[in-house]
């Protein structure tokens, strides 16, 4: 009896033992797991960085923003298509840019679009129908984004908006 119970023993320490060895395996990819994303995020850290520490922040006056279409003062009919077309142009990269254009008889915004695509040059080309509910001007923001602490430039068009 005593040699069944030694058995016994013997295959829960056999166990034990199976389940410690698979613990100390699991902890150890773990460290290396936490190491490995460490070491990875002060890289990136410093990567980033240094390639802000490169970029030069924009002189706002330096931009040229431009808006083809609409045209100042340009009316359009209830069920028409917008066309909203023009460029930003900057010496060094810029951040990003925004549109939005808002319906000044009540002042809400209609389309607001931001795109966070770092270049020196956007053309940007959207398209607003006119549902003709409400008669009104409307107001068409274009703004460039030069850095990533948010300064920005814009430019504005007003335009009209019959309703049906």
């Amino acid at each position: 009896m005593l040699n069944l119970e030694f058995i016994k023993l013997n295959c829960k320490f056999i166990v034990l033992n199976s389940l410690f060895n698979k613990h100390q395996l699991i902890m150890q990819r773990l460290k290396t797991s936490l190491t490995t994303f460490l070491i990875i995020a002060v890289i990136s850290l410093f990567t980033a960085c240094e390639r802000e520490a490169e970029h030069h922040d924009l002189n706002i006056s330096e931009i040229t923003l431009s808006i083809t279409s609409p045209i100042a003062s340009q009316q359009f009919e209830a069920g028409d298509t917008v066309k909203i077309k023009g460029a930003i142009d900057a010496p060094e990269e810029m951040h990003g840019y925004e549109v939005h254009l808002t319906r000044l008889s009540d002042n809400t915004e209609v389309m607001n679009k931001t795109y966070g695509t770092h270049a020196k040059h956007y053309d940007f080309s959207e398209t607003f129908i006119n549902d003709g509910i409400v008669h009104s001007d409307m107001s068409l923001e274009i703004v460039a984004i030069t850095d990533h602490s948010g300064t920005k430039t814009s430019k504005k068009v007003q335009f009209h908006c019959h309703e049906k």
